[in-house]
């Protein structure tokens, strides 16, 4: 296999992985020192490192939308140096719902999601779903 087509293999597990499994399944598609790097001004925002940070990331999301936040992908890329997920992303917060798309960028290093960067098509709108209601 080539290195675009063994990145590609990465991500598709890691996905296939979150699908049969949840998050504890998928945790070991990042690596020890993973950089998550969330954009907005909400909860979940900002920089997570490692495997505590993505279980951070997660549990902020969880606590934010009630466990309603989904990521499902449309295309999953790769070259040599970057895999990038397109997805349909969507959540409800206090009655208020949204749905949006999200691009991720990530490095893979040593077979595993090494650090990731998100992009919303709509960021000022997944922040104020996050913020709640007292943002309206």
């Amino acid at each position: 296999m080539s290195v675009r087509e063994d990145n590609l293999a990465v991500l598709q597990s890691y996905f296939d992985a979150m699908a049969s499994g949840g998050p504890a399944a998928a945790l070991k598609f990042y690596s020890e020192d993973v950089v998550l790097t969330v954009p907005g001004s909400h909860a979940a925002s900002g920089t997570w490192e490692g495997h505590d940070g993505v279980r951070g990331f997660g549990a902020a999301m969880a606590g934010i939308t009630g466990g309603t936040f989904r990521l499902k992908p449309v295309d999953l890329l790769a070259s040599d140096d970057h895999v990038v997920t397109v997805a349909d992303a969507s959540a409800e917060v206090d009655g208020s719902s949204l749905a949006w798309r999200r691009v991720i960028l990530s490095t893979v290093k040593d077979g595993a999601l090494h650090t990731l960067r998100f992009f919303e098509s709509d960021q000022a709108a997944v922040d104020a779903l996050f913020a709640g209601p007292a943002a309206e």
